[in-house]
């Protein structure tokens, strides 16, 4: 039987967590949510003095906030928060200590608010904005001092600016929007964690069966600390239609409705990326301070074994994104890899082709695949061709077998044409109940429900084959695989091949509109404000402040009237208006028309070829690295032919077992898979997208890897980040 999942994509929303545009207030319900000053049991002078206190921190924070959401780079967002410093009290006067009277240049002085004022400084901060660039978090201590009369009352609050790992990778299965699973019989569905959505989660009385995994408060190293929940079904609005679910599912204690928001991790800007992949394993820029030159150092490696060479061909760290040793972007020497040398293996590619079917790839680290154009900065203009949209740059085919632990990014698609596999997989397969703690699921699927106990997950965590007794055991240093795609990925046979006319179908559906037209909520079909009104409702810079809650910073690279990526209807956080997900042309070069969040690719896949001719796909085959052979990234043929298909490929059906592997997109995972021969259909890792329009047979399984509770860079996997605001302590300060 074929069955078929479909999900919406909801809001950027944000509580303590920020990613998109927010509204005074929303800060206002943030700082209050937060800040929660008690002023019982003293007198109504006192208790105004703190109520004024608090609303001066209260719009700093606001400040902040803004001031974070209003930066798209990943790798600068401290900047702006410099800036705002030393807007707000950061010029130190003639005592050398900030905040004290002979301070200037503070915006918030002597603030009226209802009967009395309040005064901003901001303490203990990066001064320069180098130093801040350096960190992975920053704390900032506000101090607002409210004053009435003569007297006056000091309230301190110590705010932190970070990026944390994403928590939508602590769910098997996660939908920025609705969560839809129709058509679903009892035995055919399986979920090995939770099943959560943005929105609702419509279960049309299908029948799934599961068992969630649990949520903590926080994870050190391998300490799982402050079970919140089990897990379950898990929505952001309602459950709806679950009278069939099977397994813990069921169980009450397990459906958690209108829960938070969490934000999906935008991946228009890949500089962090870019930085973690060139630093991983202690890498540096070498002596000329310049990366993507000949002297670089270490960094993260990407091996693909080359059938006509009989070798490895090794990759390093940004594929695409080098400097070339003149450093300077835009001119003949580009092409060089990190070994500085024209027309070797590292060259970056058009796109790669990642072949693990006679060898395995080998991964170690993130590995970031494609250019930011000539500017060498993530998400402008010169990314886009002409008309608007991205070229192929960047798209990813990867197919086999894959060995080590490591992230592969890109600002294009990533295209699973069939099964992908661990070389080494974790042994057992999930925690289970044994001795050692974490030891009894079993080494492969299976429809039986792992431990979910804490003590079998820490123990499950830690197993490596030197565990006694030696060799049975392997999770720690088990394979593990992150894709992360700007724009969608695609499983099985792109072109034709049965069920796609269901994919399409999926995908053009009301319910599962993805056109960035969807109002206040992101959420379809909900009838709400600024919903299906033809206009893009954006927010743009202005240098009045106005949509910066005050601040008035504009980042580099913008100006007064460019969009700010991720406010309003703007969900995949990258300025431009997207339209429908659609499958493209089978003649399609690129994007198709319908916009760049949109997937095609060629029928016809070709080794190398000329990808500065105007049409890379009729253009003549170049030997790129003078070996004789022609290829493109990894060859999946050895002759010169340039006349091979897709469906050499991409089997009709993909009839596969396995895609192991972290999968994200803020746009759409789709595609077909049909079980395989252990009669299941495994995606392991994580599922996550905005929509999704994926057809199989039973019977599928969803199965969490809990190597990705707290973050997963313990086990060697970088996951896309989202920027954060945590309200740490406040404290009422005696002045003297």
């Amino acid at each position: 039987m074929i069955t078929h999942m479909k999900e919406k994509g909801s809001a950027l929303v944000v509580v303590l967590f920020v990613i998109s545009g927010l509204t005074l207030i929303g800060l206002a319900m943030l700082g209050s949510a937060t800040l929660s000053l008690k002023a019982a049991s003293v007198g109504a002078d006192d208790a105004e003095l703190f109520y004024i206190a608090e609303a001066g921190l209260e719009r700093m924070i606001g400040d902040v906030t803004c001031s974070l959401v209003g930066q798209p780079d990943l790798d600068h967002i401290f900047d702006n928060y410099v800036m705002l410093h030393m807007t707000h009290g950061r010029s130190r006067g003639t005592d050398g200590t900030a905040g004290t009277a002979d301070d200037s240049g503070r915006d918030y002085v002597d603030v009226q608010h209802g009967r009395g004022t309040y005064t901003i400084d901001i303490l203990c901060y990066p001064s320069t904005v180098a130093e801040a660039r350096d960190l992975e978090f920053v704390d900032m201590n506000i101090r607002s001092t409210a004053t009435v009369g003569s007297q006056t009352k000091t309230v301190s609050s110590v705010i932190r600016l970070k990026l944390i790992p994403s928590r939508v990778f602590d769910n098997a299965y996660f939908m920025n929007n609705f969560g839809w699973m129709r058509g679903w019989s009892c035995g055919s569905l399986y979920m090995h964690g939770n099943l959560r959505a943005n929105g609702d989660i419509k279960l049309y009385n299908s029948c799934v069966r599961g068992r969630g995994t649990p949520y903590y408060e926080k994870i050190v190293v391998n300490d799982l600390i402050g079970r919140i929940h089990d897990g379950g079904l898990i929505a952001g609005g309602q459950i709806l239609g679950a009278d069939d679910v099977q397994g813990d599912y069921a169980d009450p204690a397990n459906q958690h409705e209108y829960q938070d928001v969490i934000p999906m991790p935008n991946l228009s800007d890949l500089s962090i990326y870019v930085k973690s992949a060139r630093e991983w394993n202690g890498g540096t820029d070498g002596a000329d301070d310049t990366w993507g030159t000949p002297d670089d150092t270490g960094g993260s490696t990407l091996q693909v074994w080359d059938q006509a060479l009989g070798r490895y061909r090794t990759y390093r760290g940004c594929i695409g994104c080098n400097l070339g040793p003149d450093a300077t972007w835009g001119t003949a020497d580009d092409f060089y890899g990190r070994d500085g040398v024209a027309n070797t293996d590292d060259d970056e590619s058009p796109f790669m082709v990642l072949d693990g079917r006679t060898q395995p790839i080998i991964i170690d680290g993130p590995v970031v695949i494609g250019s930011p154009g000539a500017d060498g900065i993530w998400n402008t203009n010169d990314e886009w061709d002409a008309t608007g949209l991205r070229p192929m740059t960047g798209a990813v085919i990867i197919v086999g077998r894959v060995s080590g632990q490591g992230s592969i990014y890109t600002p294009g698609n990533i295209y699973l044409p069939d099964q992908l596999v661990y070389d080494n997989p974790t042994r057992p397969h999930l925690p289970g109940n044994g001795t050692p703690p974490g030891t009894g699921y079993g080494n492969s699927v299976s429809t039986n429900y792992a431990s979910m106990a804490e003590e079998d997950i820490e123990g499950w965590r830690q197993l490596t084959t030197a565990t006694s007794p030696a060799g049975t055991y392997q999770v720690r240093d088990a394979d593990m695989l992150g894709l992360f795609a700007r724009e969608n990925i695609i499983i099985g046979r792109f072109t034709n091949g049965a069920y796609w006319g269901s994919v399409d179908g999926w995908l053009a559906d009301p319910d599962n509109e993805s056109k960035e037209d969807l109002g206040q909520d992101n959420l379809p079909s909900t009838g709400d404000t600024n919903e299906g009104n033809n206009v893009w409702d954006v927010r743009t810079y202005n240098s009045s402040g106005t949509n910066q809650c005050g601040s008035g910073l504009i980042p580099a690279g913008y100006s007064d009237g460019d969009v700010i990526p991720g406010s309003g209807e703007d969900l995949d956080g990258d300025g431009r208006y997207d339209a429908t997900i659609v499958r493209g042309s089978l003649n399609a070069q690129g994007i198709p028309s319908s916009g760049s969040s949109s997937f095609a690719f060629p029928e016809d896949i070709n080794d190398r070829l000329d990808s500065s001719a105007g049409n890379p796909n009729t253009a003549p085959p170049i030997d790129t690295d003078g070996d004789g052979m022609i290829w493109r990234g990894s060859p999946f043929w050895t002759d010169n032919a340039t006349n091979h298909s897709w469906g050499e490929i991409a089997p009709n059906l993909p009839q596969t077992d396995s895609v192991a592997a972290v999968l994200y997109t803020n746009h759409a995972i789709a595609g077909v898979q049909i079980r395989g021969p252990s009669g299941f259909h495994e995606y392991f890792g994580a599922f996550v997208a905005r929509v999704e329009a994926t057809v199989g047979s039973s019977i599928s399984v969803f199965t969490h890897d809990p190597r990705l509770l707290g973050g997963a860079k313990d086990f060697g996997l970088y996951l896309p980040r989202e920027k954060a605001i945590e309200v740490r302590a406040w404290k009422e300060e005696i002045v003297e």
